[in-house]
């Protein structure tokens, strides 16, 4: 499991508000750890692979751990990490910009991987929020089977609700593996999307964000 503080209080609260916005991903609620297990042996045997061989007899436990508290983590909103926040004393009122948020998720049409970085803003207003908060938000939303436009869509809602205020900007570069691997196998395709909230739909404020997020390559 995600070694970090959690708030699963707040975790409700994003996501109620999240489904109010019909932007929630489609799941139920519940998770079960056995029946994901007895899954991925139904899985393996219908795939001809011998449960009872050394190498394997592990491998639906080993997996359902894994999806339960690595892979789909964010599916759990009691998995929600923490906010901190600290009052805004000396009355920042630029941009605060994360760059190249790193991060994994995986393909809900193909149960392949997405990688790829995050590029988040927001302006402050009374509170500016830990900087490391920001790479949590989004590293839940990915963790999760996913489409890139609804997590781009879910990191900057979130966003806005939590930081309560609409000056927000989401961009997302990623490589979806099931191009890379499967079908068109085309290796060079990157896929952005992106949202921009109060401020950050201003022209000029839009041209400054896009500006100081490209890479410093000649």
């Amino acid at each position: 499991m995600k070694t970090y503080e959690k708030d699963p209080a707040l975790g409700n609260k994003v996501a109620q508000h999240l489904k109010i916005l019909g932007i929630d991903n489609p799941v139920n609620g519940n998770i079960d750890n056995n029946l994901v297990q007895q899954s991925i042996a139904t899985l393996l045997s219908g795939l001809g692979i011998p449960l009872d061989d050394e190498s394997i007899a592990k491998t639906p436990e080993r997996v359902a751990r894994f999806f339960v508290n690595e892979l789909f983590y964010g599916l759990n909103y009691a998995n929600f990490p923490k906010m901190t926040f600290n009052h805004n004393k000396y009355g920042y009122s630029e941009p605060v910009i994360a760059k190249n948020i790193s991060f994994k998720s995986t393909c809900e049409h193909h149960l392949v991987t997405i990688s790829g970085e995050a590029f988040v803003a927001y302006i402050p207003g009374n509170q500016v929020v830990g900087l490391s908060k920001l790479n949590r938000v989004v590293d839940f939303f990915a963790r999760r089977p996913q489409v890139q436009e609804r997590a781009t869509l879910q990191i900057f809602r979130a966003l806005q609700f939590l930081l309560e205020t609409e000056d927000v900007a989401v961009l997302i570069k990623a490589t979806h593996h099931c191009i890379t691997m499967r079908g068109v196998s085309d290796h060079n395709v990157e896929n952005i999307t992106y949202q921009f909230g109060g401020q950050f739909s201003n022209p000029e404020m839009k041209r400054n964000f896009l500006e100081l997020i490209k890479d410093n390559q000649a």
